[in-house]
């Protein structure tokens, strides 16, 4: 089961899923402290970007800071 968490929150922290909007930054950052709580390690949440995919009018134009 945690190699099944693990795989879905790589997923959620994939570019474009992460960062999309505050509800799936909250997500991943939820994922990860549930995936760091079962292999007894410190999570490592990600801070929010300096813009959100979602506020893009054109996504192919808009870089996002790492």
């Amino acid at each position: 089961m945690i190699d099944k968490l693990r795989k879905a929150v790589e997923t959620q922290g994939m570019d474009g899923n992460w960062n999309y909007d505050p509800y799936m930054h909250g997500l991943y950052n939820g994922m990860e402290l549930a995936l760091s709580i079962l292999e007894e390690r410190p999570h490592e949440f990600r801070a929010a970007p300096t813009a959100w995919l979602c506020d893009a009018p054109n996504l192919n134009k808009l870089l996002v800071p790492e």
